[in-house]
């Protein structure tokens, strides 16, 4: 945050022009067992200017590089299956957050399911999405037409 008498730099007005997004997408499916969340893993960026999220390590998070109110939306999508339910939620450092999760039932559709959440976040704190199903066994992640498992982290205020 800007304060009197402070040397504004060229790094810090490009962070407020341009602040940090991340948009990741999951292009390889991933096995979910049935009746636990699992953090999901994006292997593809589409956008992270400020290199929050790595392709290589701890591929299910994005990790913040400047400190301030982020919306973390996420998407969980599994492949067609008629029983149980499937759901999507956020977690930060590790953990779930209360809120911020979202259920549906299934059908003979594939269960695409989003949750969004506004968070405060501290440099180095991390974010991920979570899918879970409970259909009585393992159920993938899909990537075809529509569907696709995605995490959005975009920085909304100081």
């Amino acid at each position: 945050m800007a304060t009197a008498g402070m040397t504004i730099t060229g790094q810090y007005l490009d962070r407020l022009e341009n602040p940090p997004i991340g948009v990741f997408q999951q292009q390889v499916t991933q096995s979910v067992a049935t009746g636990v969340w699992s953090v999901l893993t994006f292997d593809t960026e589409i956008t992270d200017p400020y290199g929050g999220h790595s392709t290589v390590t701890n591929t299910s998070r994005y990790t913040c590089q400047l400190a301030g109110w982020y919306r973390v939306t996420g998407r969980a999508a599994f492949n067609a299956n008629a029983t149980g339910s499937r759901g999507a939620r956020v977690h930060l450092n590790g953990s779930f957050i209360i809120g911020a999760a979202n259920l549906c039932g299934a059908g003979t559709l594939a269960g695409l399911v989003e949750v969004s959440h506004v968070l405060l976040l501290a440099v180095g704190d991390y974010v991920e999405i979570a899918g879970g199903q409970n259909s009585g066994g393992a159920l993938s992640t899909q990537f075809a037409n529509e569907g696709a498992s995605m995490m959005y982290v975009q920085r909304i205020h100081a």
